[in-house]
């Protein structure tokens, strides 16, 4: 069982705040999870990589909800002992939602590396020592904790398992690589997907209860958790708007969205505008191809793609169009009741499984 199996969303989030709070205070320096490692009984929780002026090492860690009491820093003083390697490996790490002043004091009295979600951190190896106290408590939000699955990550990931049936059984790695996210956060959204009832676990297996339900939660976060992050940029075409029919997406590594993939797909509708998702965003070729020119209402988009290009060959759909799912959604961000009936009859064909 890998380490990513057996943290609770608590201690991911605890985690991933720890290293932000890290990056942040040092400011030149960089941290983050490391959860790809497979646990022996008196392992530590996880690791922290490091990123120190050009020099990289790992910090094995212990994450505890509260260590504030003296009672508990003694049990981490003797956990970490414990799990001390006197041949050189590095000491263990805690990780904590706050350590105050006076747990400061003892934590570094003793030796012990630790690192909070405020900033705080006393951390004496040989690529670099810092040591940072005093910072407040954060006050954590209830959206920090959980939500997870609404993150504009966390949305990658819904979107993965909504677009290739099966996903959702396999193991968080392969998840991690098909949804373009770091394992960290598929460990994080999949645990709220599952305390959300999106997904259950049956039989030892992780399964999507209801996809229409799944797929119309994540449609209904999609406007403002993802798309606002897409860096959309509007124009008009000096070519007229069906110029997309025979231009050579693939070579822009773009695909269609919205209506005119409906079009494309369900031939129910005629294209009004033109809705184009590109890995990397818009480029000059595109540009020169529809002879684009920027325009703040003109009636072509472009977006930049937010899944990584190897998962397309999984969805099964035509090289030239984005998934169902994502037609789906651009469709019901529409004032046209047209093209929301237009939507219907595409998931009726398509979705409706």
């Amino acid at each position: 069982m890998a380490v990513t199996d057996r943290l609770s969303a608590t201690e991911q989030t605890a985690l991933s705040l720890a290293c932000e709070a890290f990056s942040a205070a040092t400011q030149r320096f960089h941290a983050e999870p490391r959860v790809d490692v497979t646990p022996s009984p008196d392992a530590a929780d996880a690791a922290i990589h490091f990123s120190v002026s050009g020099k990289h090492f790992d910090m094995p860690v212990v994450i505890a909800a509260n260590a504030g009491s003296p009672s508990a820093a003694a049990a981490l003083v003797q956990k970490n002992a414990r799990l001390d390697d006197p041949a050189g490996a590095r000491p263990v790490m805690l990780v904590t939602s706050h350590v105050s002043s006076r747990l400061a004091e003892n934590l570094i009295a003793n030796r012990i590396p630790f690192v909070d979600t405020a900033g705080n951190v006393y951390l004496e190896q040989p690529e670099l020592t810092v040591m940072i106290t005093g910072r407040e408590n954060p006050r954590l939000r209830r959206t920090d904790i959980t939500s997870r699955s609404t993150t504009p990550k966390g949305l990658r990931v819904s979107f993965a398992l909504a677009t290739q049936p099966g996903l959702v059984e396999q193991p968080y790695r392969t998840i991690a690589n098909q949804s373009g996210v770091a394992l960290n956060t598929v460990n994080l959204a999949v645990d709220d997907l599952i305390a959300r009832r999106l997904v259950i676990i049956k039989n030892d297996r992780r399964m999507i209860v209801h996809r229409r339900h799944f797929i119309k939660d994540w449609v209904s976060h999609y406007a403002t958790g993802l798309r606002t992050k897409l860096g959309a940029r509007r124009y008009a075409s000096g070519v007229g708007i069906d110029w997309w029919q025979g231009a050579p997406l693939a070579d822009f590594n773009a695909r269609l969205g919205g209506e005119c993939a409906a079009e494309a797909l369900t031939h129910a509708n005629k294209a009004v505008s033109v809705t184009v998702y590109a890995h990397g965003g818009v480029s000059s070729p595109l540009v020169k191809a529809a002879r684009l020119r920027p325009d703040p209402h003109g009636e072509v988009e472009i977006l930049e793609s937010f899944w990584p290009e190897h998962a397309e060959p999984n969805w099964d759909v035509a090289p030239r169009v984005v998934h169902p799912v994502l037609v789906f959604a651009d469709l019901m961000l529409s004032s046209d009741s047209r093209n929301q009936a237009v939507a219907q009859t595409l998931y009726e064909r398509f979705l409706d499984q």
